[in-house]
């Protein structure tokens, strides 16, 4: 079975070379948010990870067959776990749609309040 036991640190489809190479396996912090997330649901059974293999896969081939989705790995990954939770109804698209305008708009406020101190 393609389940990560309680004791392993990480998901079956990263290997241990790939974990220890020098390169980073982030290009941001959000992307490692999103690894974070996606590893916890699974660790505490909200989906197996067949089924997060099986929609990263659909997320990532359809990034790839199509010429105008520039989707970045990590985005997919973000795709593949907002669908599954949804799927599995922990989420529905208003609930993620809201959370999406609230951190833009903490964004936007951050940036402000850092310009506001600079002058």
């Amino acid at each position: 079975m393609n389940q990560m036991s309680p004791q392993s640190p990480q998901p079956p489809f990263l290997t241990d070379e790939q974990a220890t190479e020098d390169e980073p396996v982030f290009q941001a912090p959000w992307e490692a948010k999103a690894f974070a997330i996606a590893h916890q649901l699974a660790a505490d059974r909200q989906y197996s990870w067949t089924e997060w293999n099986d929609q990263l896969v659909q997320e990532i081939a359809t990034a790839e067959s199509s010429t105008t989705d520039s989707r970045t790995y990590y985005e997919c990954w973000l795709q593949a776990c907002e669908k599954l939770l949804i799927a599995k109804g922990l989420l529905d698209t208003d609930a993620i749609d809201q959370k999406v305008v609230d951190l833009a708009q903490e964004i936007v406020a951050d940036h402000d309040h850092l310009t506001h101190e600079d002058a």
